[in-house]
């Protein structure tokens, strides 16, 4: 990542862009391996995520203050994602869900909501579409 922006705040700041190009330079700016890979598993419909949303209690901390971050917590994903090959054998859906509950708790509220929404496939950001995305970034796969 090019910057030290969280990645809600990255989505902040595509939000208050006006023209396309803007916001797609808004993506290439802020892009690594994580951040492509967290986009891929919002929008890519072949990847199926599996693990039930708990109940959690957001964090309070101030951004930055938090014990993970959703940019480091991407190369972990796999545990929640069906057939993933480095999902560990005997993941149970209880555990699955204990997990996810640690990582929300551990991470910013406004990143531990884009958590959810990557796992749900909707994030729920004007614009940002999968024909966006592939404009930024003409070799991510999408599936679509």
């Amino acid at each position: 990542m090019n910057s030290n922006l969280m990645y809600h705040e990255v989505f902040e700041l595509f939000q208050k862009t006006e023209k396309r190009s803007e916001k797609i330079q808004v993506l290439k700016n802020h892009a690594d391996g994580n951040f492509l890979s967290f986009l891929k598993m919002s929008f890519d419909p072949r990847i199926v995520f599996d693990v039930e949303i708990p109940e959690y209690t957001p964090s309070i901390l101030p951004a930055g203050l938090n014990d993970l971050y959703l940019h480091s917590e991407i190369q972990r994903m796999y545990r929640f994602i069906k057939d993933h090959p480095r999902r560990p054998q005997g993941l149970t859906s209880a555990k699955q869900k204990s997990l996810l509950t640690s990582v929300l708790e551990s991470l910013h509220k406004d990143e531990a909501d884009l958590m959810i929404r990557c796992i749900n496939k909707d994030l729920k950001i004007p614009f940002l579409t999968p024909k966006l995305i592939k404009e930024a970034f003409p070799d991510l796969d999408l599936g679509v």
